[in-house]
């Protein structure tokens, strides 16, 4: 579990409203944070609807990394701490491969096995509690990738 408080050393938007960040520690997260935009009217100009308001629309890859690391920044008014990225980042690492387990109807022990992790850091990514790596991501991605082709 993260004891440090999180600070962000790169971040660059990907597709829809997902956020790639590189931690300090240089873990790599997929965060998407379109709920967060869509339910705070603060973020209202990166939202797409946005266009023709009186709002001025700020385009979602305008995004940098505010205040050293401790948050993402559009503008003065716009931002996300680094400690809401960190937790979204954990759960939805956490929801993503309970998801992809289930769906590929593994046992718990055979998702750890079929990902080249223990069984003790597969229980830590799904219960939310370490970041779910790059590699483990891409390995479970190749998984499906190899199955399509069989």
């Amino acid at each position: 579990m993260q004891t440090e408080q999180p600070k962000i050393r790169a971040v660059h938007a990907d597709t829809g409203r997902h956020l790639v960040l590189t931690w300090k520690g240089g873990a790599e997260s997929l965060v998407d944070v379109g709920p967060l935009l869509s339910r705070d009217a603060t973020f209202a100009p990166l939202r797409p609807e946005a266009r023709g308001k009186a709002r001025r629309l700020v385009p979602f890859r305008a995004v940098t990394i505010g205040d050293r690391g401790w948050s993402v920044h559009w503008t003065d008014e716009m931002e996300i701490a680094a400690d809401t990225l960190w937790r979204l980042a954990l759960e939805q690492g956490a929801a993503w491969l309970r998801a992809w387990r289930t769906t590929h109807g593994m046992t718990q022990q055979e998702a750890a096995r079929a990902l080249g992790v223990s069984p003790r850091m597969r229980r830590y990514y799904e219960a939310g509690t370490h970041l779910l790596p790059k590699t483990v991501r891409l390995a479970a991605i190749g998984l499906d990738a190899q199955a399509r082709a069989a």
